[in-house]
């Protein structure tokens, strides 16, 4: 006798209330930064990875406050609870009484907290929706917006080239706009993945300015000479506060299906500064530590280091200029950089960078020097069990905003250099024009002494 599988009921979502002393930090955070995270004790609660949920944030009555949308969040903060991070809020104006909504479902009964969770039925959700559109009419278009919202797969999920391509230059834009310091999460969080099967570059799927593009092109063209052509580009601009500004530009004269990885070229006006970052894919792999992400050194990228090596060696010959300003300081002339990214994970936070290991090109070589890298079943790996010291997105990011890595137009030449070679090899190229740091200076963070 075959068994049918369980059908699995329609979706619900909850009614979500917070301890006393934390609900007016709540309606604060969720008017201003717009919003919140919380952490829910029951490991064996399921939650999807996105869900709804009504609010009350009224001590008393259960009033519905706002609805707002949930997404499952990365780690645990080493408490072994699943955090949630609560966003897009839909706020009443004025909070929808017990009373309004009682032909659909009783509130205060399905009222609960992160320690008493309780999905509001399935048979009665429909209803509560239905009976919030009826008492707030105004915002039954907004509400609507939500529950298409949370059926989006906004993420980037599989293994095929085109995906792991689609997913690197999605990271290379995120950089770009978080050295910036732009609202890297809200473009992020508003991709349109429903035009995935089309997509020939990332850019076909983020809300960007429109540009007259070949004027875009040719004020960048002064700071990627030789590189950047009216012909195969897209580009885009993505514009902040205080006049910051990021423009990209990528090639896509191959398919994405047969390029092999991504080269993203920046430039930071404010610096007069190029940095060079090559994405290598890690995968998961077994060794005594457990399963854990690494990559296996391949001739490719012995090949891109020994590019690199030549570029540095001539970079080195050039002498610099007699006269240097604050903007030409480095902690480190490094232009090469690689970043070993995971592959995608299904719960991947839609506005999220890729985690992994960032390296320097020298840091790289030292590191490909030592016995650590040596495989126990042949090979070199780069990893989390045998590479420990690298630089996280936060700290790259940092770095590369305050202008303190990098090289300067003497060494432009040799970069594009490296680029041509990767093109040649079967990679492709973005490049990133970014105006406008998005550090603090000394007279910002000034206080007047009293």
């Amino acid at each position: 006798m075959v068994r049918k599988k369980k059908e699995k009921p329609p979706y619900s979502g909850f009614f979500l209330t917070f301890e006393p002393g934390r609900i007016e930090k709540f309606r604060e955070m969720l008017h201003y930064p717009g919003e919140a995270s919380e952490s829910f004790s029951a490991m064996d609660w399921e939650f999807e990875r996105r869900e709804l949920a009504l609010l009350c944030l009224s001590l008393g009555e259960a009033t519905i406050d706002a609805v707002v949308l949930m997404d499952r969040m990365h780690g645990s903060g080493g408490t072994g609870k699943l955090m949630m991070r609560i966003w897009s809020p839909l706020m009443f104006d004025s909070p929808i009484a017990p009373a309004e909504v009682a032909d659909a479902f009783p509130a205060a009964e399905s009222r609960c907290t992160a320690a008493t969770f309780k999905r509001i039925h399935h048979e009665q959700w429909p209803l509560v929706v239905a009976a919030i559109k009826r008492q707030r009419p105004a915002f039954a278009d907004r509400l609507d917006a939500l529950l298409k919202l949370r059926d989006q797969q906004n993420r980037l999920t599989g293994n095929d080239s085109k995906i792991l391509r689609l997913t690197e230059q999605r990271d290379a834009v995120g950089l770009a706009l978080d050295i910036a310091s732009l609202d890297r999460k809200t473009i992020f969080r508003e991709a349109h993945l429903d035009g995935l099967d089309n997509a020939q570059t990332v850019l076909d799927l983020l809300d960007h300015e429109p540009l007259q593009e070949q004027d875009a092109i040719r004020r960048d063209q002064k700071a990627f000479e030789g590189l950047l052509t009216l012909e195969d580009v897209r580009s885009a601009c993505f514009s902040g506060p205080a006049g910051r500004q990021v423009r990209v530009h990528v090639y896509d004269k191959k398919a994405l299906e047969t390029v092999l990885g991504i080269d993203l070229l920046i430039f930071l006006a404010d610096y007069t500064s190029y940095l060079l970052l090559q994405y290598k894919c890690m995968e998961p792999k077994s060794d005594e530590n457990g399963k854990t992400w690494s990559y296996l050194v391949d001739s490719q990228l012995s090949k891109q280091i020994e590019a690199m090596d030549t570029a540095v060696v001539a970079i080195s010959q050039v002498l610099p200029p007699a006269v240097q300003s604050l903007k030409d300081w480095r902690l480190s002339n490094e232009a090469f950089f690689f970043k070993f990214c995971e592959t995608t994970r299904p719960d991947a936070r839609d506005d999220a960078l890729i985690p992994g290991i960032t390296l320097g090109h020298s840091h790289l070589k030292s590191f490909l020097s030592l016995p650590d890298s040596s495989g126990n079943n042949g090979g070199q790996r780069i990893g989390y069990s045998n590479c420990p010291r690298y630089l996280n997105n936060t700290q790259f990011v940092d770095l590369a905003r305050e202008g303190w890595i990098g090289c300067d137009q003497r060494g432009y030449n040799f970069i594009s250099q490296v680029i041509a070679a990767g093109q040649a090899g079967g990679r492709a190229a973005m490049y990133a024009v970014i105006e406008g740091s998005g550090a603090k200076t000394a007279t910002e963070r000034r206080r007047r002494i009293r």
